[in-house]
């Protein structure tokens, strides 16, 4: 090889180096920027699908808890009402059955009015008629609160009105032969001391007072309450659609 071919190839692989030393930089630094951003975009796009997904998911979380949220209100509110249904009949049945005791509570007061050794019993009556005549008034007015249709309010009003003024008067009774009961103890105690014959004719006359008071007494109010029993027993056959009941009469 000459000398000139020589210098000639020398220059142009400096020109060539030159060249590669100046390009190749920016070109790999550009080749690792695409790189770069594509690798970007991929994890940009599957953070979004990602965010799609994890929101999709959230938000059927609050829809389902939405909806069992929804489900317990309505069950809470069926099982009320039903609780609200099942303590009113009850109250219905326990005013005929407030009725039927009044009568059964005169039948024991005219026995136990008859011997002085059942007053402890006469004031358990008292008791007795007391609670009773509350309950009727309880389990109306209950009634009155929770029964839809107003049309036959009246009749429940009107039966626990009428065991309230009958109840009313058995008190009365009961309060009165107790009255009666310890004048007569009283008597008979004094009769014991003094062996006056005077104080024992007055004991015999108020034993046969205390005998006619429970025999012929007339309790003003009894009628009006069979009346308002058989007017409340054709509203629950209505009601209820039964004849079963006839045994609640007084």
């Amino acid at each position: 090889m000459s000398t000139i071919t020589t210098i000639i190839f020398i220059a142009i692989t400096i020109a060539v180096s030159m060249l590669l030393g100046h390009f190749l930089p920016s070109y790999f630094k550009r080749k690792g920027e695409n790189k770069a951003a594509k690798d970007d975009s991929a994890k940009l796009a599957y953070l979004e699908e990602k965010g799609k997904n994890l929101a999709t998911k959230e938000d059927i979380a609050e829809l389902t808890k939405t909806i069992e949220s929804v489900k317990q209100e309505v069950s809470f509110s069926n099982q009320r009402q039903h609780n609200i249904i099942e303590a009113r009949n009850k109250c219905m049945f326990e005013i005929l059955e407030c009725a039927a005791n009044l009568d059964n509570y005169k039948s024991l007061l005219l026995v136990y009015s008859r011997n002085l050794s059942m007053r402890d019993r006469l004031i358990e009556l008292l008791q007795q008629t007391n609670q009773t005549i509350n309950l009727a008034v309880k389990d109306s007015n209950y009634c009155l609160m929770t029964y839809g249709s107003t049309e036959d309010l009246h009749i429940v009003a009107s039966l626990a009105d009428s065991i309230r003024k009958h109840g009313a008067e058995i008190v009365v009774l009961i309060t009165n032969t107790l009255t009666l009961m310890d004048n007569i103890n009283n008597q008979i105690e004094l009769f014991k001391q003094t062996k006056d014959i005077t104080i024992g004719n007055q004991t015999l006359k108020m034993k046969n007072e205390l005998l006619d008071e429970s025999k012929y007494t007339h309790y003003e109010f009894a009628d009006a309450l069979n009346t308002a029993v058989n007017e409340y027993i054709l509203f629950l056959r209505r009601l209820y659609k039964t004849d079963s009941l006839l045994k609640y009469r007084v």
